[in-house]
């Protein structure tokens, strides 16, 4: 079911903030209307009162407050990795390559700039409890995996300070799993944080600015009329906006049928366990098997650990129903947990849905590329993150909100992020000419 109010519940949910219905009825009108209330919506909505404070801007939720793939995610930011070096080199030229790397590490600096003014420090639910981490362990799982890798590592290596490449034995001395026999990499840049607690420290940030409606689902969107402005229809009723922000990832297929093929849906599950008395704190990241395998350690020793989704039939693609569980997957993730990480018990399961783009690169930009000049006007999405949101939504907002009150792009900004990139032109072109 789409948006299944009956979800599974997260290890970073438990009886937090901005979940309950709304008590104030739903805005007739806004300038601006935010669709999602995750880390792109609410940081979408933070640079707009940053931007333009005297607009009116409301942000519809579905559930509660980062109930999407913000909060259910393993608390991992790793910013400069995510694909193939070479690959990326190759699609786009080593300036490009290097600017989407830079663009991660600036992403976090000023998430963290952000925090230092806006977050807790005392461990409650506006305390991200951000914590650098001795880095990102990169095993690979397979003989064939690290051949194929190498290449790719190596060139990594030698553009980004701090990453190397690890011999088996170092891998396994650092990790204290003996199971990854082969090797792999060490980034030394990698933190761990309460991805939630920072979508909660953004929607804290504007709540005297911002209307924040949350279980209040948007069902479809029309254009006016008079074709300046749009038309929300939800559970509560209707609003009517001047522009339309989707930062709904991979549910954005439900309001945005053209977008469909191009952006789909991924579930994948994720367990959480406490650490064994007396082990010590596993003080990395890690991530083996192509990425299928991802974990992470909090500060208080709890460990978060998802993937496994390659092992079953279709790899758990074009799936957008979190409230329900693979049970072969679920028996991966605990057969991991018990036999390489060996804990005594798993405490948590729970599922999320990601939002998956051909091109593994977010969506960002005005709609009327995809939709035509009338029916996109006013319409703009920032989506699409490709499981690797934390180290790239911050800045995606800010952009969006850029576009979305006509100022010009930082120069930052990675361009092929567009939805006009020109590598992404032809996904649109069907779309264009039925919209004539």
């Amino acid at each position: 079911m789409y948006l299944n109010p009956k979800t599974t519940e997260p290890y970073w949910l438990h009886n937090a903030p901005f979940q309950d219905p709304p008590t104030e009825p739903l805005p007739k009108r806004a300038d601006i209307v935010i669709v999602g209330a995750g880390l792109t919506g609410m940081s979408t909505a933070y640079w707009l009162q940053k931007f333009r404070p005297d607009l009116a801007v409301v942000v519809l939720e579905a559930r509660g407050v980062s109930s999407g793939a913000t909060g259910r995610n393993a608390g991992i930011l790793a910013p400069g990795h995510n694909d193939d070096f070479e690959e990326i080199v190759a699609r786009y030229g080593v300036e490009s390559a290097e600017k989407l790397i830079q663009f991660e590490f600036l992403n976090t600096d000023m998430l963290l700039k952000f925090l230092d003014e806006h977050s807790d420090k005392d461990k409650g639910f506006f305390d991200p409890e951000f914590t650098w981490t001795k880095g990102t362990i990169v095993a690979w799982s397979t003989a064939e995996e690290a051949a194929e890798s190498l290449s790719s590592a190596k060139s990594l290596c030698e553009k980004i300070p701090g990453m190397r490449i690890l011999s088996p034995e170092e891998l396994q001395q650092l990790s204290g799993f003996d199971a990854f026999k082969y090797g792999g990499i060490l980034i030394d840049k990698t933190a761990i944080a309460w991805a939630a607690k920072i979508v909660f420290c953004l929607t804290r940030s504007v709540l005297d600015k911002v209307h924040i409606s949350t279980h209040t689902k948007v069902e479809s969107v029309e254009q006016l009329t008079d074709g300046e402005g749009y038309r929300l229809h939800t559970n509560r009723g209707t609003i009517d906006a001047q522009k339309v922000a989707y930062c709904t990832n991979g549910w954005t297929g439900h309001l945005l049928e053209p977008l469909k093929e191009c952006l789909i849906p991924v579930i994948n599950q994720v367990v959480s366990a406490r650490n064994q008395p007396g082990t010590p704190r596993f003080e990395y990241a890690l991530t083996a098997n192509h990425g299928y395998i991802y974990m992470s350690c909090r500060p208080n020793g709890d460990i978060i650990m998802g993937g496994m989704r390659n092992i079953v039939p279709g790899k758990q693609e074009n799936i957008d129903d979190d409230s329900v569980k693979d049970a072969v997957v679920s028996k991966a993730l605990t057969d991991f947990m018990f036999s390489v990480v060996k804990v005594p018990s798993v405490e948590k399961e729970w599922a999320g849905v990601m939002g998956f783009t051909k091109d593994r690169l977010p969506l960002v930009g005005d709609l009327r590329h995809v939709l035509g000049d009338r029916a996109g006007k006013g319409q703009f999405i920032a989506a699409g993150f490709t499981g690797h949101g934390m180290p790239r939504t911050f800045l995606c907002g800010r952009s969006l909100a850029r576009l979305l009150v006509d100022q010009p792009l930082d120069d930052w900004f990675p361009a092929e992020f567009l939805v006009n990139h020109p590598s992404r032109r032809s996904w649109w072109k069907s779309n264009q000419i039925s919209k004539l």
